[in-house]
């Protein structure tokens, strides 16, 4: 496959959204994303026509995480030409890995590295105070975004269904996991510092103080969960457990200061 012809596929892959709809929802930005490869692969006749009609049918995965597939549907099709691969086997491959990836890829970046950026991004703006902080959102998000999702392209055309045995040793579950425990910890922590420093009786609290108690908290919640790994209530109750301990701490920082 030609570097010119990846780098193709990748840029229109950005618009992988663009044609979203109800029935083949991601398919016609996965078909005019994977056209250059294809007419590279299958030259023209009724074999490009048959791909373009896979191209066409079912198609949706997390946006992060569609370089990887579309990668993958490129090396495919090319065993499929070969003779390596039955078209069958293409389709119902590439449903299985699209799901999967799907569900990776919104349970990390959806639902635990987005909310971790927007609450830094928020703390950014009150601790900061300057017009470019909100830019730290974007910008944090698509730190690791982009590369996935432009490298994925190629690494996913290397390496083809032997991705499965890649993204297993990454153990992206547990890297949810921490996420979610740390962004529970801040929106813990922020509850508690937004709501004191809202009552009149508090304000001399300043947000210096932010990461003193970040740390207390944290080392708490560290203890704590280590004195009762063998429960799972602590893992129900971490909003309430972290605001209960913040505020805790802020009340004693203040009656010190």
């Amino acid at each position: 496959m030609r570097f010119l012809t990846m780098t193709n596929v990748a840029l229109r892959s950005f618009f992988l959204e663009a044609s979203w709809n109800n029935q083949g929802q991601q398919n016609l930005g996965l078909a005019a994303a994977i056209d250059p490869a294809l007419e590279l692969i299958y030259g023209s006749g009724e074999a490009l026509r048959a791909a373009r009609e896979r191209a066409i049918g079912f198609f949706n995965t997390n946006p992060i995480l569609s370089g990887l597939a579309i990668g993958i549907i490129i090396k495919m099709e090319e065993d499929v030409a070969a003779g390596r691969m039955t078209t069958e086997n293409r389709i119902n491959m590439s449903a299985s890995l699209n799901r999967a990836l799907a569900t990776l890829g919104d349970a990390f970046f959806w639902n635990s590295w987005l909310p971790l950026c927007c609450l830094t991004a928020v703390w950014a703006c009150l601790s900061l105070g300057r017009w470019w902080a909100p830019l730290i959102l974007p910008i944090l998000f698509c730190l690791p975004a982009l590369p996935i999702r432009l490298g994925g392209l190629y690494f996913g055309y290397q390496q083809g269904d032997r991705i499965i045995n890649f993204i297993y040793k990454l153990k992206i579950q547990y890297l949810t996991r921490i996420c979610r425990r740390v962004t529970a910890l801040l929106t813990g922590v922020s509850t508690v510092i937004l709501i004191f420093s809202q009552t009149p009786i508090f304000h001399h609290f300043s947000l210096s103080g932010l990461w003193m108690v970040i740390t207390l908290v944290a080392a708490a919640t560290v203890l704590l969960r280590f004195l009762a790994m063998k429960t799972r209530i602590l893992y129900f109750w971490y909003p309430l457990f972290l605001v209960t301990v913040a505020g805790l701490i802020l009340i004693t920082f203040n009656k010190l200061h």
